[in-house]
């Protein structure tokens, strides 16, 4: 079950990321032993919400006369767990699992969509996506309040294994992981053109998809929708949580461009002029080709991301709770999911991008 959620994950032909720092490093150890993980507990302390991570997670109890349940949410996604009362049998992951060796990462392709970093060593290995646990405490029933789930792209040089292993603790863990739910992640899709013009007004619309599956999360009032939308809801152990995207940021991190927020439904009208526009739509004009991105940037860009701005991304969700069919309540006060993306500009003129612009 996640805690904290950190990513680092590439998106459409624009790069998506929520822990913020973008990764390419080599991958961590796939297992570890019982107790022996790094930092002692399988991870590091769930990030401050320090305006660079995404919000740290927030936790509400409801106690009954027969159990204890948790309602938790942070940037990256909601939850709730419960465990009985008076049961006498809710032994530690240490008691029950021994020293079984606990499979902390697992990989997988990256989904179709998503576009990969630039592979200089082809011969020497891929990328693909990493999911690792980190934070657990072994001596708590199901791993402790602090646990986390970090998602990032990495490179996996050949031979190493990344198949799934099985057995009683991995399982248990990866089960509560894969039973929570992670708020929708924009997938920015440019208009008019899908690659954004010098001098064009770019309007940014999006794709909401779950970070695990790719699957586009169509729920609520976005319900049918091809593109998804902002909205979450999910319904376990007698309890309702729903999140509501509000507003979404996109900062290019360059010089004399600013940063631009607005409506996460990002409306936009297919082929009609910039004045005929909504108000809220979520648009930039560049004045100038992300040629020069490095020399101008405000933000480090990883050597990797080449001819490309490197955005920072920032969804506020708020969370709600309640018992199925009772009255919802605030959990918390807002949560902000950040990314990093990719945003390449071209020149109009730029060989293979024929221009779509509507004046």
């Amino acid at each position: 079950m996640r805690r904290g959620l950190r990513f680092a994950v590439f998106a459409s032909a624009l790069v998506l990321a929520a822990t913020v720092f973008f990764g390419t490093h080599a991958p961590p150890a796939a297992a570890c032993l019982l107790g022996t993980c790094e930092g002692g507990g399988g991870g590091s302390e769930p990030p401050p919400d320090d305006g660079v991570s995404s919000s740290p997670t927030r936790v509400e109890r409801v106690t009954t006369p027969a159990r204890t349940c948790s309602v938790y949410a942070n940037g990256g996604g909601m939850g709730s767990y419960c465990v009985s009362l008076g049961g006498g049998d809710a032994l530690t992951l240490r008691e029950r699992f021994g020293g079984q060796p606990l499979q902390r990462c697992r990989y997988s392709e990256i989904p179709a969509g998503i576009q990969q970093p630039f592979n200089s060593r082809p011969d020497e290995g891929r990328y693909m996506l990493m999911r690792c646990l980190g934070n657990i405490d072994f001596d708590t029933f199901s791993g402790g309040r602090d646990r986390t789930l970090d998602i990032s792209i990495v490179f996996v040089p050949n031979g190493t294994d990344t198949e799934d292993q099985s057995n009683g603790i991995t399982d248990f863990l990866w089960r509560q992981v894969e039973s929570s739910t992670q708020m929708p992640v924009p997938v920015m899709q440019p208009r008019p053109n899908p690659t954004p013009l010098v001098g064009t007004p770019t309007y940014f619309t999006f794709q909401w998809v779950d970070p695990s599956s790719n699957d586009v999360v169509a729920q609520g009032p976005y319900s049918g929708r091809s593109q998804g939308g902002p909205f979450r809801r999910i319904e376990t152990n007698g309890f309702v949580m729903e999140a509501q995207a509000s507003s979404i940021r996109i900062d290019p991190n360059q010089e004399g461009i600013g940063a631009v927020e607005c409506s996460p439904d990002t409306p936009y009208i297919e082929d009609a002029r910039p004045a005929a526009q909504p108000a809220d739509a979520c648009t930039i004009t560049f004045p100038r080709s992300s040629a020069s991105a490095r020399e101008l940037a405000t933000e480090p860009i990883p050597s990797n991301i080449r001819e490309a701005f490197y955005a920072d991304v920032e969804v506020r969700w708020d969370v709600t709770y309640g018992e199925a069919g009772g009255e919802m309540r605030p959990l918390g006060d807002g949560f902000v999911m950040r990314m990093k993306q990719v945003i390449p500009v071209q020149e109009v003129q730029a060989a293979n991008q024929p221009p779509i612009v509507v004046f």
